[in-house]
């Protein structure tokens, strides 16, 4: 008994950790998150720290397998709710652009020194390609998806968007959420029917609705 109230106090302490090193990092971006930094707002010992992640990049790889297993877990509670797959992408979009807005730029840009993160990324995309053809094959089944798309394609062009968040200098010039959500109604608009036109144009009219309420 002893042991388990031991080990899950661990496991509650690693899940606090990770998520005030994912607000340190997006607010101040990785390089400015020092490991002290992280240990003294827990009050924490630095050895502690380092006892449950080994090097920050293991840190940061622990934050994003904590976002990538909740984005997973809410994207199954919208899609259980969801009408349609272009609802979910919807959903989707909106608490991405929300989530951006937050994000300090300098945190893409950090990304580049970590490797093993970035490989975790990738992996990430090319283990979702499968299923995200999928969905969009369903959208065409729905009438919401035009049915002479390459979705192979389109599936891996907007997963480049991390890649251009991550190497390219136009976060210098554009927020993070106005680059998001150029290049995604794009594509949203660039492979929907007229029927997904008139849901994503009814869509974006919302959002507009509820920033400038």
């Amino acid at each position: 008994m002893a042991g388990r109230r031991r080990e899950s106090n661990r496991e509650e302490l690693k899940i606090r950790i990770l998520e005030t090193a994912a607000e340190a990092f997006k607010r101040s971006g990785i390089k400015a998150v020092h490991m002290d930094d992280i240990a003294g707002s827990l009050s924490i010992s630095k050895r502690t720290l380092y006892e449950l992640f080994g090097d920050k990049e293991q840190l940061l790889l622990e934050v994003f397998g904590l976002y990538r297993q909740r984005i997973n877990e809410d994207m199954q509670e919208i899609t259980s709710r969801a009408g349609n797959v272009l609802e979910v992408i919807l959903k989707f979009y909106e608490r991405k652009v929300n989530e951006l807005c937050l994000v300090n730029p300098l945190f893409f840009r950090d990304l580049r020194k970590y490797p093993k993160v970035l490989d975790f990324i990738h992996e990430e995309q090319r283990q979702n390609d499968a299923d995200s053809v999928e969905y969009f094959q369903k959208g065409v089944e729905q009438g919401i998806f035009r049915d002479d798309i390459n979705f192979q394609i389109i599936n891996q062009t907007m997963a480049m968007q991390m890649d251009l968040l991550i190497y390219s200098d136009i976060t210098l010039h554009y927020p993070l959420a106005e680059i998001y959500s150029e290049i995604t109604i794009l594509h949203m608009r660039g492979i929907t029917t007229e029927k997904g036109n008139r849901m994503v144009d009814e869509f974006l009219k919302n959002i507009r609705g509820k920033r400038q309420g």
